[in-house]
Order: structure tokens, then C-alpha cells, then sequence
């Protein structure tokens, strides 16, 4: 029984990781299938089978899995397959790579996972505990060292672990278990590493204790290179980040993320390096140049979409990823200059609505997906609305569930962050967000129609100070959504309303100057009124006849060609993404939009939670490691009996009272002297383990003493509690005067046994000899 709770609590583990993986791509039922599959399969061989017979099957197991999840890839990917692509992948996985940026994460959770589960199952069965427990540590080592695992799953794999072993220990090895401290002690190195190093920000690997300031929307990560974690209530930097020179205004595109996973988004892929020119969007475009020049620090290159050329010291830097953007290798330095080259979408409403949806194979495999935990009340609510609007092509259901949400929901940065899905959440629960909540919510409602859609992060244009220059600041940090449209390409749609948002950026921004906050404005910039909404109205380079839709409801923003809200870009709104690193933070209070509660000005970042469960996992780890030491056994023992002198003069004086009392009523009082001695012993056993060592099972009191080589008055007092002791066990009882001299034995074995009361009674004898010279 002990042996099977800890491989259920092993199994658990790493099985709950990857079955979210696989519940976020869709493949919840089969992995369930087969896990339970797996384990009674594993249980059988192990009952009637050899463990050689099992590990043989393990290896068939894991390669049929492999071979079926190469099946599923579409031809294209498959020719990505190479050796060497393998075993960059490979390698990549051990050193944090989520397992969540695979194509195929679902397939491949099911592909890997019957190995581990028949495995460590069979042994189980067959006796062999401590295999079993291997069996199933490799697969959550795995799962840790990818950052899917959180730390409680992490702390409860460990903890069956050590029940495993505890259970080997009592059927094999009779206690003795030093040859696994080792592996106890790696296992907790592990989880404790993969929980301080910061990886992925925002992810399984966030630090324990970020920077103590205010979770600023852009500030939030410090690199936005792969994932995205929603978060509750935020705060706006009103500090510079870039300026673009470019003769249109546009939305400053920094990433694109394809896989939802309930409370967070991850890009699958990996960025290859920038070999120069890139594909131009499909159907008609127009060329436009913008040039960046950055003021801080940042880990990300800006540029309106699409991108296809890269020019200056940035270009070195340049990575291209699977959704066509650029990312750089490392983070630009301030004052670095680089220009991109951009192809602007030229489409009409009319062009997008007969635009159909024959969309092509890696389009429909990659941005249809939603969570196989999404309940259907989203899908309904979005049926209805887009009944209600009487859209019947792609195009007509995109605006309808981006004024759905303009005009349903309100604008704050002060929010809690819910529990489970947080789209379904923000539909259905919750009042009021910001646009990460916006945007996610409306990708996956598009989702559920089966309509491809991405969730994109970047930067409103900013504010204008001349006629071709934009101030860009964290504030106008910005999060959307973009849907494909054959013929056309990622059309831009964003759900989060512009009125309401661009009044909190101004406040803030108007707050930041009278505190004559650094960094806020340029020499060129200067508190200028919002730009007309006509800046951006004709992003795409359609002419004017043909880049309005249909206004939004007064109060809410207008819907431009591109389906993203009409933005002049005098102060974006708020997202979690466009990473600021290598750079000092900023100088900021709260917003008034926001509110930080008392434990959050004390450890404003501190996840709590997550720093106790890393100290334990630390703990077992140490523990293990000095489980066999002398210095261990040499401390608890120091600690046993030094507590000793805490109480001996309460005890003492409680005993005498008894005794007196009970001699002057002439009344037996035979457990009052018996538990006087029994105490007394076990306090001079508590010392003579600190000073000497412990009594061994089974060994005479006779041996013990003269093992211990004892001077002549420890010795006397020794045999003087050993005989009292002995008497009020095993005889009729003892005396009063015999517990007293027993206690008097006890208290003299502590005196001079334990460091601080030897030390104290060596100042009392000096006090004593000083006196009487006196």
C-alpha cells in the first residue's frame, strides 16, 4: 500500500502535466484513454510477466508512439525532421523549452506518456519499487526541467517518490536506504533550479522574487519571446520605449501567439535566423519604412505588418518566427537605429467578405485551436451574437464579436485575476478588464466557428511630434487580435474600447508629468491633444472611399479597415507582452486605475506559495543529504539536550514539592517518584546520546556505560538513575528519596554535559569562589 500511494502520487505528477497539454490542444479523451490503458497493462505484465519482458515493451511502446506522432504532422513539417532538428529539440527540452511550443503538443503527450505509466506500473507490480519509482521520476524530471510543471505537482512527485523508497526500504533493505540520498538530493537540486531561474518570464520558470515595483503592463515581462500569462490588476509606464520615423502611423507589432491555454498564450516554433528579404503578404500590399530608435533597453523589434526587410545593427540580431515576425536574439541596447521595410495589406470590407474560407493546411491546423475544457456556453454565446447581427460571412462575425465586446464590457486595469479559463471567464463573470482580457476572449470566440485566429502583442502608434515622428511609450503597449482571410492575410481586429482606454492612458500619462516623472518626455515631445482619428484610418493604404466600416456605437472606437479600432496613438493601451529588458525600473506609484493591497507593497512580486514550496522541495533535498551524517545525529542531539535545562528546575521543584507533600500526609504516592525517574532517565539518555552517542537496540545498560568510558562521578551518577530506573520499571516502585537522587543525578549529567548550562554553572562557580575571597 505504501509502495502503490507513492507511484499513484508519481503518476499524478507528471501525467496532470501532460494531460493539460493535452487538454489545450484538443486530445483530452484519447490521452485519458490511453494512460488508464497503459497503467492496467503495466499492472498485468508486472503480475504475470518478468521485468525484463517490460522494459523490452517500454521501448516498443515509446517508439510506436514516436512513429504515430511523425504521422501527424502535416508533409511540410515532416521534412523539418531531421537528425540533427531532432536532437536540437531534444537537447532543448532538458534545458526549458515547453513542451506547449510543440506543433503537436497534444500528440506528442500522447505519443510519450504509455511508456513511463506501463513501465513504472509493471515494476510496481512485480515488486521492484524503487525501478518503479526511476520509471516514473524520469518522466516528471522531464516535465520540470520544461517548465510545464508547477511547483505543488513538482513538490507532490517528490514526496511519492520518497514514499517509494520508504517502501523498498522496509521490504529490501531493512532501513538502509544511503545508496538513494544521492538521488533524492539531484531530484531537489532539479525542482529548486528550475523554479528560481527565470527561463520563460511568466512562466512555470518566473523568478520567486521579481523586482519589487508595480506590475506595469509592459514592465510585467522582461522578454515576450515565447509566452504570455494573463494577470490580474496591472499599472501603466508612462516612460519612453522607441520613436518611429514613417510616413504612415501604424500598430507597432511586436509578437503573435497561436496556442491558448486557458489563462495564458504560447507561440509554437522555433525563430529562425533572418537570411534577408521575407515573403510579402497575399494580394495586394503597398511598401512603407519605418525607422526605430530605441531609448531604453528592449528585448523586442517593432514593425508595422508585414515585415520583409531589416536594415541596421538590429539585423545581425534578427530571428524570424513560425507566425512571421521578428524577434531579436538578444536585447538592443538604448540609442540603437534599425529600419524595416513593411508591405501594408491593401484590401476592402468588400474583398475580405468574399474572401471564403479555403484556408490553407498549416492556417487550419495551427489557429483553430481552443481548449478541449472550453465549455459550449461560449460557443452558444457566440452563435448568438452573431445571429443577432445578421453576419453570414467571416468578416461580418469578426466585427459583430468585436462591438459585442467594445460595448458590453468595461475598461480597467484593476482586476482580479480569475481561476480556470479566463476568456470564458471574461464573458461570462467578470465586468470589466483590460485588452489582454479583450483580445483573448474574442480569438476564442472566433475559434469556436472554427475561424482562424492569433493573439498579437505590440504597441499603439504613439504620440505624434511632427508630421512623420512618433514618441512610443510602455503605456501604449497594446494587445489584439488578427484573423486570416484568404487572398488577404492577418487582418487586425481590436475588441478593447479606444475612448475608454485612451482617457486612462492620458490621465496617467498627465499625472506623470506633474511628478516631473524621468523619462517621459523627449526634447522634441511636449504635451500635446490627441491626434484626429484620421491618422490611422487608411493604415492598410486603401484609398479613402474604401477604409471605413461601419462606426461603432458612440463611445467606443471606430472599426478601420484592418478591423482594429480607429487609434491616433497619442497613448496605447495596456498588455503584458512587449519585452523591456536590461533596464532600470521605473520610478512609479500606482496608478490610480489600480489598487495594491498592503501585503503587495511589502513583496509586491513575491509568490508566496511558490517560495514555500521551493524551500521545501530544498529541505527534503538537504535532508537527504545529511540523512547519514554524524553532524546531523551530532545537531539533534545537541538540540535534545540542551532543551534539557529549560526544564529541570520546573520538574525538580514539582518532584520535591510532590515528594514532601505526599511524605507529610504519609500517603503513598508511588507514580509521582516513578515518573520523577522516568523523566530523569530520559533526560541522561538525551545527553549521553549529545556527548558520547546514542544506545544502540538491544543493548544492556551495563555495556552501554562501560562503552562510554565514562569519568568516575558521571558513572556513579549514570548507575544511580539506571538502578532507580530499573527498581521503578521492572520492581515494586521507588522511593521518594531514591527519585530525588535520580533527579539530582540527571540535573548533574546536564549541568556538565550540555554547552549553556555547563557554561553557566562554570560563571556560578566563579561568582562562588569570588565571593568568599570576598
Amino acid at each position: 500500500m505504501l509502495a502503490t500511494s507513492g507511484i499513484i502520487a508519481i503518476t499524478w505528477s507528471y501525467v496532470s502535466v501532460l494531460a493539460d497539454i493535452a487538454t489545450v490542444t484538443g486530445w483530452r479523451v484519447p490521452f485519458l484513454i490511453i494512460v488508464v490503458l497503459a497503467g492496467a497493462l503495466g499492472a498485468t505484465v508486472g503480475i504475470v510477466g518478468r521485468a525484463r519482458s517490460a522494459f523490452v515493451l517500454t521501448v516498443g511502446l515509446l517508439l510506436v508512439g514516436l512513429i504515430v506522432y511523425i504521422y501527424t504532422l502535416s508533409q511540410a513539417q515532416q521534412q523539418l525532421l531531421t537528425a540533427q532538428r531532432l536532437l536540437a529539440d531534444t537537447a532543448a527540452l532538458f534545458t526549458g523549452l515547453s513542451i506547449l511550443r510543440f506543433v503537436r503538443a497534444g500528440a506528442w503527450a500522447i505519443a510519450v506518456v504509455p511508456a513511463p505509466v506501463f513501465l513504472s506500473w509493471a515494476l510496481l507490480s512485480a515488486g521492484r519499487y524503487v525501478l518503479s519509482a526511476a520509471a516514473g521520476g524520469v518522466a516528471l524530471g522531464l516535465v520540470i526541467l520544461t517548465g510545464d510543471a508547477s511547483l505543488i505537482t513538482a513538490l507532490t512527485g517528490v514526496v511519492g517518490f520518497l514514499v517509494t523508497v520508504a517502501a523498498a526500504t522496509v521490504n529490501q533493505y531493512d532501513g538502509g536506504i544511503d545508496q538513494f540520498d544521492t538521488i533524492i538530493v539531484l531530484l531537489s537540486v532539479i525542482i529548486v533550479l528550475s523554479t528560481s531561474v527565470s527561463a520563460v518570464p511568466g512562466s512555470g520558470n518566473s523568478p520567486l522574487v521579481p523586482e519589487k515595483t508595480p506590475q506595469t503592463v509592459d514592465a510585467s515581462l522582461t522578454s515576450a519571446d515565447q509566452r504570455i500569462e494573463v494577470l490580474g490588476s496591472i499599472d501603466l509606464s508612462p516612460q519612453v520605449r522607441f520613436t518611429v520615423e514613417s510616413s504612415r502611423p501604424s500598430y507597432w507589432r511586436t509578437g503573435a501567439y497561436n496556442r491558448y491555454t486557458g489563462d495564458g498564450w504560447v507561440r509554437t516554433g522555433e525563430a529562425q535566423p533572418y537570411r534577408g528579404q521575407l515573403s510579402s503578404p497575399p494580394g495586394s500590399s503597398q511598401p512603407v519604412q519605418q525607422t526605430i530608435t530605441t531609448q531604453q533597453p528592449i528585448s523586442i523589434l517593432p514593425a508595422a505588418w508585414k515585415p520583409i526587410r531589416i536594415e541596421g545593427s538590429a539585423a545581425s540580431q534578427a530571428t524570424v518566427t513560425t507566425q512571421g515576425g521578428l524577434v531579436p536574439r538578444t536585447s538592443l541596447n538604448a540609442n540603437t537605429e534599425y529600419t524595416v521595410t513593411s508591405r501594408l495589406p491593401l484590401w476592402t470590407p468588400a474583398q475580405l467578405r468574399r474572401a471564403g474560407t479555403a484556408y490553407p493546411a498549416e492556417i487550419d491546423e495551427t489557429y483553430r485551436e481552443v481548449p478541449a475544457d472550453t465549455s459550449d456556453r461560449v460557443t452558444q454565446r457566440t452563435n448568438q451574437i452573431i445571429a443577432n447581427a445578421s453576419a453570414d460571412t467571416v468578416y461580418d462575425a469578426s466585427i459583430a464579436i468585436e462591438r459585442y465586446l467594445e460595448e458590453n464590457k468595461q475598461y480597467s486595469l484593476s482586476v482580479s485575476k480569475p481561476d480556470g479559463n479566463t476568456a470564458e471567464s471574461f464573458l461570462f463573470e467578470m465586468d470589466a478588464g483590460y485588452c489582454v482580457y479583450y483580445a483573448s476572449t474574442m480569438a476564442v470566440m472566433l475559434r469556436t466557428q472554427g475561424i482562424p485566429t492569433r493573439f498579437v502583442t505590440g504597441y499603439t502608434p504613439g504620440e505624434r511630434i511632427d508630421s512623420n515622428t512618433h514618441v512610443v511609450r510602455g503605456l501604449n503597449s497594446h494587445a489584439w487580435v488578427e484573423v486570416y482571410f484568404p487572398d488577404a492575410g492577418w487582418v487586425r481586429f481590436d475588441p478593447t474600447p479606444a475612448t475608454e482606454r485612451q482617457s486612462v492612458e492620458g490621465l496617467r500619462l498627465s499625472e506623470a508629468r506633474q511628478q516631473d516623472t524621468d523619462g517621459v518626455d523627449l526634447n522634441e515631445s511636449t504635451p500635446t491633444p490627441t491626434p484626429s482619428p484620421g491618422d490611422t484610418a487608411s493604415e492598410n493604404g486603401a484609398s479613402g472611399a474604401n477604409t471605413a466600416a461601419t462606426p461603432a456605437s458612440t463611445g467606443q472606437s471606430q472599426t478601420t479597415p484592418e478591423g482594429g479600432a480607429a487609434d491616433n496613438g497619442s497613448t496605447g493601451s495596456t498588455i503584458q507582452t512587449p519585452g523591456i529588458g536590461g533596464r532600470a525600473p521605473d520610478s512609479l506609484g500606482a496608478s490610480s486605475s489600480s489598487s495594491v493591497s498592503f501585503i503587495e507593497q511589502i513583496l509586491p512580486a513575491v509568490r508566496i506559495r511558490r517560495l514555500l514550496a521551493a524551500i521545501a522541495i530544498g529541505l527534503i533535498g538537504v535532508g537527504a543529504a545529511m540523512r547519514q551524517s554524524d553532524s546531523i545525529r551530532h545537531l539533534r542531539a545537541l538540540l535534545i539536550a540542551q532543551s534539557q535545562w529549560l526544564t529541570s528546575t520546573q520538574q525538580r521543584t514539582g518532584v520535591f514539592s510532590g515528594l514532601l507533600s505526599s511524605s507529610e500526609n504519609g500517603r503513598e504516592s508511588k507514580p509521582d517518584p516513578d515518573s520523577a525517574v522516568a523523566y530523569a532517565h530520559k533526560r541522561a539518555m538525551a545527553v549521553l546520546a549529545y556527548t558520547h552517542r546514542p544506545r544502540r537496540p538491544g543493548e544492556t545498560s551495563r555495556t552501554y556505560r562501560d562503552a562510554l568510558s565514562l569519568s568516575a562521578d558521571h558513572e556513579t551518577a549514570l548507575q544511580q538513575i539506571e538502578q532507580a530506573y530499573e527498581r521503578s520499571k521492572y520492581g515494586d516502585g521507588v522511593s521518594a528519596s531514591t527519585a530525588a537522587t535520580a533527579v539530582t543525578a540527571a540535573d548533574f549529567l546536564i549541568r556538565t554535559g550540555t554547552p549553556f548550562r555547563r557554561h553557566i554553572a562554570r560563571f556560578r562557580s566563579t561568582k562562588l569562589l569570588d565571593d568568599n575571597k570576598e
